[in-house]
């Protein structure tokens, strides 16, 4: 699981506004709108351009974003993952999760 495309990220107020960069940016004609943790998130998945690792659950990144979000926002596991799937869900939800 990835993005699909690079991301360029500006914040404004509380709120972070996402353009897709890049070769294949005019696929995606949108903005993704996202909070803080939101963009921690996105930050910490794997590069659209870095080559994917086969075999690689996602299950094993969803666990490994949960320490990392819990690490810094001092939350309880529960919260980040509940809040890491409702990102992902928005990600697809945008077509822009691979």
């Amino acid at each position: 699981m990835r993005l699909r495309y690079p991301f360029r990220f500006q914040q404004i107020g509380d709120t972070w506004l996402g353009t897709a960069v890049g070769q294949n940016a005019h696929l995606f004609n949108g903005v993704l709108q996202l909070n803080e943790v939101g963009h921690f998130i996105v930050s910490n998945l794997p590069d659209p351009e870095s080559p994917e690792i086969p075999n690689t659950p996602d299950d094993s990144l969803i666990a490994s974003l949960t320490d990392q979000l819990t690490k810094e926002y001092a939350v309880d596991s529960a919260t980040a993952h509940s809040a890491i799937l409702n990102v992902l869900d928005y990600l697809r939800e945008e077509g822009v999760l691979d």
